[in-house]
């Protein structure tokens, strides 16, 4: 598969502008090493180093601040470091160097772990840095298509640019480019189980104080694929663990951005539903399955990576996202909470859709007063039910 433009271009861009270290983080694989070497280096006339090799971390960690003037040619060049988190001692380095030669602009640190308090870079660079997150590749991304404004502001007045078929393949084979480029199920199989192997037994090894275990992180992630509402203490005990040792693992995979969390709309004590982050991942744990549970699981990653995206490349602060399940059993696939409005969105994977099936969301447009509802579905233009629009699936994109 041939390079696509990422839509982060403009929104770093802009960042670079205000602070004198921006951050790019995202998941192993999402395609940040080859957006910073093939668009950010050449519109920033970066020097880039990567801190993969085990000498370059040897002498990162001998000597930070001499080896940041002697990468940057004495602060000449601005600066790309790539897996920045794997030599904390830099942060502080940096925050001298900044502090003392303030310039905008003048460190890319790029990350596949969360940059938190934790890792040293929140608390060292605190208000020196802009964060950016790069997401699997998004529908029109992959169709190379020009940002939009977030689908959930204009949905109503909104003309696709992507197609069925465009959507089709992003549920088929998701967003990260090196699984996107096989298209032999064999083959993305295997390259997903190293890719698990890597974050699980290696990446997961390395966050500061956390004390985690492939084994069970594995097994948490194949039972959020068999059902999103993870039941803590039911994995504890097939597990051989307590709940706080899966809370921790949950807490972490969030953390490598294998998982969203949607907490509960209406009750923050219920169990929040899961969402991997790309669906290869899904895929892989089912066992390349194509039945009406996997394409309804892949329909709601595919919607929450849309939204994250838009939202982040345009530069707008993210709406609240939230699973919803009433005691009467009422259920619906996501609402979206923003200052200003409440949508409540059903996803559909067939066309034939009646007010009966709709219950559930009616049931909480009801209770919510002013909330909207709308239904995702495989049609070809939008029209109502009961108030309700049904719209394309390609709308989101």
């Amino acid at each position: 598969m041939h390079h696509r433009k990422r839509h982060i271009l403009d929104i770093l861009s802009k960042r670079a502008k205000i602070f004198p270290v921006v951050g790019l983080v995202g998941p192993r694989q999402v395609g940040k090493t080859t957006f910073l070497m093939r668009e950010w280096k050449a519109g920033t006339q970066a020097q880039y180093i990567t801190l993969d090799k085990s000498e370059t971390v040897k002498r990162a960690k001998r000597e930070p601040e001499n080896f940041l003037l002697s990468a940057s040619d004495d602060l000449k060049k601005k600066l790309i470091i790539d897996e920045a988190q794997k030599v904390p001692q830099l942060f502080d380095s940096i925050k001298s160097i900044i502090d003392e030669r303030r310039r905008v602009g003048q460190f890319t640190l790029s990350g596949s772990v969360e940059f938190s308090d934790k890792s040293g870079v929140r608390e060292s660079l605190a208000g020196r840095i802009g964060l950016c997150r790069l997401y699997p590749m998004t529908l029109r991304e992959l169709a190379q298509k020009p940002l939009r404004t977030p689908w959930v502001k204009g949905w109503k007045e909104y003309q696709p640019q992507v197609t069925a078929r465009d959507v089709d393949i992003w549920l088929k084979r998701g967003g990260i480019p090196i699984f996107c480029s096989l298209h032999n199920e064999t083959e993305v199989g295997l390259a997903v189980q190293s890719w698990l192997e890597a974050l699980c037994y290696r990446d997961l090894q390395k966050l500061k104080g956390a004390h985690l275990d492939g084994d069970v992180a594995m097994a948490i992630l194949g039972t959020i694929a068999r059902n999103p509402t993870l039941n803590a203490s039911s994995v504890a005990q097939d597990a051989g663990v307590n709940r706080n040792t899966v809370q921790k693992h949950l807490d972490a995979l969030e953390a490598i951005f294998l998982l969203y969390r949607l907490p509960s709309f209406d009750n923050r004590r219920a169990a929040p539903d899961y969402v991997f982050f790309d669906p290869a991942l899904l895929h892989y744990f089912l066992g390349n399955r194509d039945d009406a549970f996997v394409r309804h699981q892949t329909l709601r990653t595919l919607l929450v990576n849309e939204i994250l995206a838009q939202y982040e490349y345009s530069g707008e602060g993210r709406p609240g996202l939230f699973a919803y399940r009433s005691r009467g059993g009422a259920e619906i696939d996501l609402v979206i909470q923003s200052k200003k409005k409440t949508l409540g969105v059903r996803l559909s994977i067939t066309s034939d859709i009646s007010s009966y099936s709709l219950r559930g969301l009616k049931s909480f447009l009801a209770k919510q007063g002013l909330a909207q509802g709308i239904v995702l579905a495989p049609v070809t233009e939008t029209f109502n039910i009961d108030g309700i629009s049904i719209i394309p699936w390609t709308h989101i994109g």
